[in-house]
Order: C-alpha cells, then sequence, then structure tokens
C-alpha cells in the first residue's frame, strides 16, 4: 500500500503511534485486509454472477427489478474503479511499490495487479463452492416450504449472493476492527483508508434488488433459520482460514505466470507461500 503525499492521514488526538509508526501499522494492516477481502469480496463476486445468471431467468426479472440488480452491479463496477483507480491511498499502484517488491512483477498494469489480487477469491470460491450450493439448496427448500412453485432454484441463488454478501461486510468489518485493536490504529483512519475495501454499497443495492424480486412477506422458520445459520457458520469459518487464504494465494501465484518478472521469480514466491 502506498500513501501518496497529497492526502495524508489526520492523527486524532492521543494516539500513541508516531507517524512513522502509523505508517508501518497501516503497511502490516494492509496485508491483512487484502488477503482476508481477497478471499471474502472476491469469492462474494463470483456468487453474486452466478446468482445472477439465475435470476435473469426469472419471470419477475423486468423493468423495475431489472432496473435494480444493474444497479447493483454497477456498484461493485464502482468499487472496482475505486480500489486500482484510488489516487489517495493506493492498494494496486505498481509505479508506488517499494523496490523491492517492484522487482517481483514484470511489467504489469495496476489494473492488471488488482486482477490478479482478485483472482485469489475465484480461488477460494471454488474451494469452498460445496458450501455455497449447500445454501443455495436449503433456501431452496425453504421456499418450496413456503409455497414457492415457481422459480425458487433461481430465486435461491439470488438469497445465496445476499447471504454471501453479509459475511464478507462481517469480514470486512471484523478484520478492520481487529486492526485497531492489535495495531493500535485509529479507527477513523482505519475506515478513511481502507473503506475502499468495504462491500456495504453493494451489498444495500442487492438487498433492495432482493426485496423487489420476493416482495411477499417471507420469513424463515426456527428450524430454517437455524440449518442456514449453521451452513453459514461453515462457510464464514472456511472463509476465515489463514490456511484457505494461503491456499487461494498459492493458486493464483500458480495461475499467473505471466505478471512476474520471469518463471525462476514465480517459484520463489510460490515457496514463499508454501512456507518453504
Amino acid at each position: 500500500m502506498v500513501i501518496t503525499n497529497n492526502k495524508k492521514p489526520r492523527f486524532c488526538m492521543g494516539n500513541t503511534l508516531t507517524k512513522e509508526e502509523l505508517f508501518s501499522a497501516l503497511c502490516e494492516a494492509a496485508g491483512y485486509m487484502k488477503a482476508v477481502c481477497g478471499v471474502g469480496n472476491n469469492a462474494t463476486h463470483m456468487v453474486m454472477l452466478e446468482a445472477l445468471d439465475h435470476i435473469r431467468l426469472c419471470k419477475a426479472y423486468r423493468q423495475e427489478v431489472k432496473r435494480s440488480f444493474k444497479q447493483a452491479i454497477e456498484e461493485w463496477h464502482v468499487y472496482e474503479r475505486r480500489l486500482w483507480g484510488e489516487t489517495h491511498f493506493q492498494m494496486f499502484c505498481v509505479a508506488d511499490m517499494p523496490e523491492k517488491m517492484r522487482r517481483k512483477y514484470g511489467d504489469i498494469t495496476d489494473r492488471e495487479y488488482y486482477d490478479y489480487w482478485s483472482a485469489t477469491g475465484c480461488a477460494a470460491y471454488e474451494q469452498t463452492r460445496p458450501l455455497i450450493t449447500s445454501l443455495q439448496n436449503k433456501y431452496r427448500k425453504s421456499l418450496e416450504r413456503h409455497g414457492y412453485d415457481r422459480d425458487t432454484a433461481h430465486l435461491a441463488w439470488g438469497m445465496t449472493a445476499m447471504t454471501a454478501l453479509v459475511l464478507a461486510g462481517t469480514l470486512y468489518d471484523d478484520t478492520l476492527t481487529a486492526c485497531v485493536r492489535d495495531l493500535r490504529i485509529p479507527k477513523e483512519v482505519m475506515q478513511m483508508v481502507f473503506g475502499q475495501l468495504s462491500p456495504h454499497p453493494i451489498r444495500s443495492k442487492w438487498q433492495r434488488s432482493m426485496s423487489l424480486l420476493i416482495k411477499d412477506n417471507y420469513e424463515l422458520l426456527p428450524d430454517e433459520q437455524r440449518d442456514i445459520d449453521l451452513g453459514v457458520q461453515q462457510l464464514s469459518e472456511k472463509w476465515r482460514d489463514p490456511q484457505l487464504q494461503s491456499d487461494s494465494i498459492l493458486a493464483t501465484v500458480q495461475d499467473y505466470p505471466e505478471v512476474f518478472r520471469d518463471k525462476k521469480t514465480q517459484q520463489k514466491v510460490i515457496s514463499q507461500v508454501k512456507g518453504n
């Protein structure tokens, strides 16, 4: 992460860190935030895309519903452009990388570096897809139990994406809170620097879209809620697992040889991820 000189964070009164210590802590926080959100946000994006393929097949996908889902997807694109085009708190700026880190990579753009990072979520999605499809099936059965006889599988994918967005937001919030606690970074500084990683605006747009798609007062019964909560807990534990994060990074390093300076450098990074 690079903090440019044209906008430095304001330090709150009573902060026990010097500016140098705070900068070092922010760099460490960037590693945590990018690892966790790299999995949570980007795996969620894959769920959203799969859900949208199903939602487009629903009879109700027209007019206001269609416009609303388009707005939700545009919110994701806004989030992406903000991340790789950020000018003040840059986490994906190749030119401003420390020289030691820059030497690892070839002639890549900021967008290519962002795409490489986001691919860790694709790897995590593939590894946890059985848990995701299990959640979708739980929602499908619940919809059928509540008398829905049309588009239940498609609607269930929309609800699964909603659940993934809520989970991604929780992962973001919990990691930010942990950095405030463990690295002594003021909360307002964390929010200023890393707010660009927040999936909450996307979740809000998707939630509105789902409320238009399923207009009835549909509520989970207690036994359904317990069953789905268990599925969410399992997915949450998996997405939080440092081993999954490491495995996802490893898979991405192996799948993206073109971002590295040469084959030897790629193999060195693979060894570092493996802990060799």
